[in-house]
């Protein structure tokens, strides 16, 4: 599994950044847990899958535009 290290400035809590981190990877997880279920409800195949998850990735990619995080 990958690593990231993430550098804070001082008073940054380093707990409360964990917990957050933490957050955000079981909402990752939840969203691939939730697509992989409606993918098998309407029976798609991984093309189709692949297709949805190419959608997603072009639409965050205009996001992080919009807040220009890039």
């Amino acid at each position: 599994m990958p690593k990231v290290v993430i550098e804070l400035p001082s008073g940054v809590r380093r707990e409360f950044v964990e917990l957050q981190v933490r957050r955000a990877i079981e909402a990752e997880m939840a969203r691939i847990a939730f697509v992989e279920d409606v993918a098998k409800r309407l029976d798609l195949n991984k093309e189709d899958l692949k297709e949805i998850e190419s959608l997603r990735e072009e639409a965050w990619q205009e996001f992080k535009k919009e807040l220009r995080l890039e």
